[in-house]
């Protein structure tokens, strides 16, 4: 049956939109030969939302540019970019020296991969770059980037002419999305590197890989070595893995993506982890409390303050997979919920915000480990009182300055996020079934009057001690 043929007359003006749908506009959406997500700019509705000076300040490098996205010689950046270019040079000629090979056999080698470098990025940010331009480019940021690490973590930035303020500045330009170089440009980079200096004769390679880990991890982590998860993951053959599994074992896409790994480890599994932890009086009130219905969505609890009014108690995990690691366990009478540690500081939001950029990039297939972790903190945070319960258990720093601080940043971050409904969905059950039982204010009450200290806790003694006498003398005086 063939298609009606429809008798209208088109104006001059309706045939020339038409235009814009034939088959030379058709797109396919661009990613990389890699199958690995490009290094491209951030949504620009999610610039808009939170930029609202309009100045670009949580997506564009303020003192240091690195890769082709916002290249001084390529952009409308005031002089300070520019007065960067001569301190990367510097930087680029101090990790060439003491690297033990010639600049000539860098260029070279960079140059002889430009082409798998190049389609790391989206072809319309580097199509103004020619060959040569393009591996000058990426030698003198590479060499610079890996030098500022070694800088970070040897805590030499001093010795070198930095100032506090410009490292702050420069740490957080070298987490924006749009100012990452490959992972494969720095291993390039590593793998010509014949010596290191100040660690004798190890292997050059391995130790760049523990400056890089190091460097990654004293972001957000209160205590570095709590996580222990090298670049290259290694994992049992015989575990199947999911897509997103597969990915994270492989090579990350630059430092921004290796920093999205550690915070996250292995995912947000805590919550389905065997609960034969609990003591046997947790055991039963966890039994106690569960309805057995999985199935509810609705969750009525709101902040840190109120859950602590139920019972709930808050406590840093001493051994963490990572920041979004949360439990919620009854190892006494009243449940505590296990968080990792974090810092917060100036360079957090930033960060954050980078992180959340990254996970909605189009061809970037994840579970938004890092968008829901924020909206569950946010969902404990609503004032700096809720702040401070957390301050004081130990489970977030503050860097930042006043506790209210804090929260108006974890609340305005969470304000365009879409989590993941899936993530903590049962933890969120856990705490609404202990909040909606009836008596759960009274024994949070009466723990918090009796056991919050040694000293009310003997005072309570005492006074059962001394019923239990009263009791025995009124026996003995009747018998």
């Amino acid at each position: 049956m063939g298609h009606e043929i429809i008798q209208i007359t088109l104006t001059e003006q309706e045939s020339e939109k038409l235009k814009l749908l034939e088959d030379e506009n058709f797109h396919v959406p661009v990613s990389s030969p890699s199958n690995k997500p490009l290094i491209r700019r951030a949504l620009l509705a999610l610039r808009k939302h939170y930029d609202e000076k309009k100045t670009d300040r949580y997506f564009k490098p303020i003192f240091v540019s690195f890769g082709p996205l916002h290249h001084v010689e390529n952009s409308t950046q005031d002089s300070i970019l520019e007065e960067a270019e001569k301190f990367k040079q510097q930087l680029a000629t101090t990790f060439i020296h003491y690297s033990g090979s010639r600049k000539d056999d860098f260029y070279k080698k960079v140059k002889k991969e430009i082409k798998s470098l190049r389609e790391c990025y989206d072809p319309m940010d580097v199509a103004g770059w020619g060959d040569e331009e393009l591996a000058w480019m990426f030698l003198v940021d590479g060499c610079a980037l890996l030098q500022f690490i070694f800088l970070v973590v040897e805590n030499k930035w001093g010795e070198f002419g930095g100032k506090n303020d410009q490292l702050l500045f420069v740490i957080n330009d070298v987490f924006l999305l749009e100012n990452q170089l490959p992972f494969q440009l720095l291993e390039i980079l590593i793998d010509l590197c014949i010596k290191v200096s100040n660690e004798g004769g190890k292997n050059p390679q391995e130790v760049w890989k523990v400056r890089i880990d190091k460097f990654i991890k004293e972001k957000f982590l209160s205590s570095a070595d709590q996580i222990s998860i090298p670049i290259h993951d290694q994992v049992d053959s015989q575990t199947p893995l999911c897509a997103e599994q597969r990915q994270q074992q492989e090579e990350p896409v630059h430092l921004l993506a290796l920093l999205r790994r550690e915070l996250i480890g292995q995912g947000v599994k805590s919550q389905e982890k065997p609960k034969d932890k609990d003591s046997l009086l947790g055991k039963l009130m966890r039994k106690w409390c569960s309805s057995g219905d999985k199935s509810r969505k609705w969750h009525t609890f709101r902040n840190v303050k109120e859950l602590k009014a139920k019972g709930i108690r808050f406590k840093a995990k001493e051994k963490i997979d990572g920041i979004t690691d949360i439990d919620l366990n009854y190892r006494s009478c009243l449940p505590t919920l296990m968080l990792a540690p974090i810092l917060v500081d100036d360079t957090t939001m930033p960060i954050l915000l980078n992180l959340i950029a990254y996970e909605l990039s189009s061809d970037f297939k994840n579970e938004y480990e890092i968008s829901s972790y924020i909206t569950f903190l946010e969902s404990l945070i609503d004032s700096g009182e809720d702040v401070k319960e957390l301050r004081e258990a130990g489970v977030l720093f503050n860097g930042l300055g006043s506790d209210e601080a804090v929260a108006e940043m974890f609340n305005k971050i969470s304000d365009y996020l879409v989590p993941n409904p899936v993530k903590y969905e049962e933890l969120k059950v856990r705490i609404q079934e202990h909040c909606d039982l009836v008596w759960a204010s009274d024994v949070a009450y009466f723990y918090y009057t009796h056991f919050s200290s040694p000293w009310s806790f003997l005072v309570f003694l005492g006074a059962v001690a001394g019923l239990v006498l009263t009791g025995l003398s009124t026996y003995n005086s009747f018998n």
